[in-house]
C-alpha cells in the first residue's frame, strides 16, 4: 500500500485574511472553493502543495489562539534557495519576522494567520 500526501486543512478565525496572506506573501493561487455539508473551503496550491482553508463550522466552539505552544499542526515549512533574499522579500511584503538564523542555522521563522508558525529553510 502507497500513501501519497494531498493537503493540510487549517481552521482560520479569519478566512479571507488567511487567503490573502497566503496569496501575498508565498504566491498562493486558490485553485477551488467549494462547500461541504454547509462548510465553505478555499482549496489553495502554495509552494507546490495543496491547503485548504476554512472558518468554523456552523455553532462550534474553536480554542482562541493564545500564541502558547499547542497541540497539532502549528507550523508550515517551506525550502528556499536564498535566505536573505526569501526574508527580504517577506518582510518587503509586510511579513513580521519572529526569529532569523536560530543558533546560526539557515531558517528563519513569521507570524502567519491563526498563530501558524512560517518556517523557511535554505537548502
Amino acid at each position: 500500500m502507497t500513501f501519497t500526501f494531498h493537503h493540510i486543512h487549517l481552521r482560520c478565525e479569519d478566512l479571507d485574511g488567511a487567503v490573502a496572506y497566503y496569496e501575498k506573501m508565498f504566491d498562493g493561487v486558490v485553485t477551488d472553493t467549494v462547500e461541504v455539508r454547509g462548510l465553505k473551503i478555499v482549496r489553495m496550491e502554495v509552494g507546490g502543495e495543496r491547503i485548504f482553508l476554512s472558518p468554523k463550522f456552523g455553532d462550534m466552539e474553536v480554542e482562541a489562539t493564545s500564541g502558547n505552544p499547542r497541540w497539532g499542526v502549528y507550523q508550515l515549512a517551506f525550502t528556499v534557495e536564498d535566505l536573505d533574499a526569501a526574508v527580504a522579500e517577506l518582510q518587503k511584503r509586510g511579513a513580521e519576522l519572529e526569529d532569523l538564523k536560530p543558533a546560526g542555522l539557515m531558517m528563519a521563522f513569521f507570524k502567519g494567520p491563526d498563530n501558524v508558525q512560517i518556517e523557511l529553510i535554505e537548502l
